[in-house]
């Protein structure tokens, strides 16, 4: 398959099993590397477990070799025959799936240790790909630039604090401030039973005596809701029991009811007689 690849040590040669094999079986080291490579990638291509139906025999054929040389691979470890079927020892570590990404990754995060350390892209490399480090960051050297300032809609700290400070204020020390002269003309017209020195100093023992609720921040619109509940109750100076509107109160039905008096069977059928007879003469 096209794109298929093993990972192979740069020391492969002189490792102490393919000396000890050089030695025991007298073939030279690089047929010795060579049958080993031709293993492993028959393996790769067809095992996923590391586990194939092969022995000995089979082997000598596929990948060169003879059946007392790869009785000696499983001497040193690196091979198991057992009913018909050999075990590439170490295949997870090595030549699994998961080993080639960790080994792609190793090698990309070389590639990527060096671009950062050189100011750049290195060379042959592609400067499309953007190093990072083993956290998923990008480690280049840009990282360091300050990024361009994002556009808002919420206007600076400084103009807000401003516009804050120039509306209607409360503190329980200083009392009512920003409350300006345009504020009380227009207030006076819109709430004139309120008088509005008495309803601050009212509002300001309401909120001393309730100071969890001494957070607000629209005071405007606090005031502004304190002085239509006091003008929909009649005002400032408001008589006791006086109805805002003043107009008296609703009479109830009982008020208006009068009792019929009381009329005995021959009165009731008197004043009946009588009622019919007015009804003729009409």
């Amino acid at each position: 398959m096209a794109g298929e690849w093993i990972p192979i040590d740069c020391n492969l040669g002189t490792k102490p099993e393919v000396l000890e094999l050089v030695d025991v079986t007298g073939v030279p080291v690089e047929a010795v590397v060579y049958r080993l490579i031709q293993l492993w990638s028959w393996a790769a291509m067809n095992t996923a477990d590391g586990v194939l139906r092969a022995t000995p025999r089979r082997l000598a054929a596929l990948a060169g070799g003879d059946e007392q040389f790869w009785l000696a691979v499983e001497q040193v470890g690196w091979v198991t025959f057992v009913n018909g079927t050999v075990e590439i020892v170490g295949w997870d570590r090595r030549f699994s799936r998961a080993a080639k990404a960790r080994a792609t990754h190793a090698q990309r995060q070389d590639t990527y240790r060096r671009r950062s350390r050189d100011g750049g892209p290195s060379q042959g490399g592609d400067a499309s790909v953007s190093p990072q480090d083993s956290t998923g960051q990008d480690s280049r050297r840009q990282k360091d630039i300050p990024a361009a300032p994002v556009a808002t809609s919420k206007p600076p700290a400084a103009s807000r604090s401003r516009a804050k400070a120039a509306g209607v204020s409360w503190t329980a020390d200083a009392g009512w401030g920003g409350i300006t002269d345009a504020d009380r003309a227009e207030w006076a017209a819109a709430f004139p039973g309120a008088v509005l020195a008495q309803e601050l100093a009212k509002a300001t023992a309401w909120l001393k005596a309730n100071p969890q609720r001494a957070g607000r921040r629209n005071w405007r619109r606090f005031l502004v809701g304190w002085l239509q509940r006091c003008q929909d109750k009649g005002g400032t100076n408001r008589e006791p029991g006086k109805r805002p509107d003043e107009r008296a109160p609703p009479q109830a039905w009982k008020d208006q009811y009068r009792e019929a008096p009381y009329r005995r069977p021959h009165e009731v059928a008197a004043l009946a007689q009588s009622l019919k007879l007015k009804e003729e003469d009409l």
